[in-house]
């Protein structure tokens, strides 16, 4: 469907564009819609309008978007045809209750006038960039833009009323009062703002902030291009199909059978491969709940999370798969896919994205082989403490000796900061690591960031 005028030289001055996927998407997630705006040097401006509840699974992040257009001009009467034009395309917008917007976006009323029915409220998605990108125009000191933008991040994946309210603390604390006004830091108070974004996990805030991220930049670039309108509508709606597409044609995926693992799933009734993917999916999410911890089991359904919305590229090679999950290449060990050379499962010896994938694409799921037995759901924390306390008993009938001593020291703070950060809730560990991390760098200085 597309709706366009007409300039006075005859070329098209304004249009509205959506595709029958787009409106299929609309149809069947219309409650919360998202209204975001891109501007360009030439003085246009892309409105994109997408889903801001549950989404398709299916064609990635760029799935959320449901029409695009391009006014002529910004004036309310434009603005008001624009959201004319969508209600035309969208007769499930009479469902729509909620309407999320940037706090920049010109015209509120119009919007509101559109849809009458529907409350506007600001969206955290740009409250959060617009808040990012203010606080490194601040130029404070380098460790606390580092600490401000850390309880960001934490703000965004869990908003809890705590988290915002130590953001708020924070940004109080540590930028000059003439500064706070244009933070409008209240903002990070207000219940009504953050009703909806707080009901996501934190692994759906992972998702539902890349998503945008990924989808507004994207078609952001495609449109601050400077082309015609006509060409600028045709590139915006083939960058949209192709990243929607099921088989992206760069993509070529491969892998091989690897007989030493139990299947998560068979196929009898002949399902098709996406019911079959999704079994599969479910299934390892299921096994790393059944083993891990749940700080372990945390970690890796966020590497998972990545894989479920990546193109994995898989090599074969005569001992290792290489796999390339839109990011450079690690190697995977192919025996017991408990080793890869990525940071993740270096550091944490826990299954990375990487070794997900592999079991993803195999259709295998997690065995308790594949991590450290300090992660493992069940592992008797009172053995480790039996077996610090032999070897302690040892240490005691032995002569005393410094460097003996300072090794010591570091082995049962070691020993004792690893039981603390396995052997707690998803909560406790988010604090524990964090605390650890700052601890960390400012023990050895703002320049140096510690490998934990």
């Amino acid at each position: 469907l597309v709706a366009y005028e007409l300039g006075e030289s005859g070329s098209m001055a304004s249009v509205s564009f959506q595709s029958a996927a787009m409106g299929g998407v609309f149809a069947c997630f219309p409650r919360v819609l998202l209204v975001h705006r891109a501007g360009e040097p030439a003085g246009r401006a892309l409105y994109i309008f997408l889903v801001a509840g549950p989404a398709p699974a299916q064609g990635g992040g760029m799935a959320r978007v449901v029409h695009l257009a391009i006014p002529r001009g910004e004036s309310a009467g434009s603005l008001a045809r624009m959201y004319g034009a969508f209600r035309a395309f969208n007769p499930a917008c009479a469902q729509t209750q909620l309407l999320l917007v940037d706090p920049d976006l010109p015209q509120r009323p119009a919007l509101a006038q559109a849809f009458p029915a529907a409350e506007v409220q600001l969206s955290v998605f740009h409250l959060c960039k617009r808040l990012q990108v203010q606080i490194q125009q601040l130029t404070l000191e380098g460790r606390a833009e580092r600490l401000i933008l850390a309880t960001l991040s934490d703000t965004m994946y869990a908003a809890t009323k705590s988290n915002r309210r130590k953001m708020h603390a924070l940004l109080r604390d540590l930028v000059t009062p003439d500064l706070l006004p244009r933070l409008h830091i209240d903002w990070l108070l207000d219940d009504e703002i953050w009703a909806t974004h707080r009901e996501r996990t934190w692994g759906e805030s992972i998702y539902y902030l890349r998503d945008l991220e990924m989808v507004t930049q994207g078609l952001s670039e495609v449109f601050s291009a400077g082309l015609s309108l006509e060409s600028c509508i045709t590139s915006l709606a083939q960058h949209y199909q192709e990243c929607v597409s099921k088989s992206p044609p760069d993509a070529v995926m491969c892998s091989a059978p690897h007989p030493h693992h139990h299947s998560a799933t068979e196929n009898p009734e002949g399902d098709s491969n996406e019911e079959i993917n999704r079994r599969t999916e479910e299934c390892i999410k299921q096994s790393l709940r059944d083993i891990c911890t749940e700080p372990a089991a945390w970690l890796c359904l966020s590497e998972f999370a990545v894989v479920q919305k990546s193109v994995q590229l898989i090599g074969t090679e005569e001992d290792a798969l290489t796999i390339q999950v839109l990011e450079d290449a690690y190697t995977v060990d192919l025996k017991g896919l408990s080793s890869c050379t990525c940071h993740f499962n270096q550091v944490f010896q826990l299954p990375c994205r990487h070794i997900l994938a592999v079991l993803n694409s195999d259709r295998k799921t997690l065995q308790p082989e594949m991590l450290s037995r300090q992660w493992q759901k069940g592992s008797d924390a009172h053995q480790a403490e039996r077996d610090s306390a032999d070897g302690l008993l040892e240490i005691l009938k032995s002569s005393w000796d410094e460097s003996l001593d300072k090794s010591l020291l570091v082995s049962f703070l070691t020993e004792e900061i690893s039981q603390l950060l396995t052997h707690c809730n998803r909560e406790e560990f988010e604090c524990r690591y964090r605390t650890l991390r700052e601890l960390a760098d400012s023990w050895i200085g703002p320049y140096i960031k510690v490998k934990l």
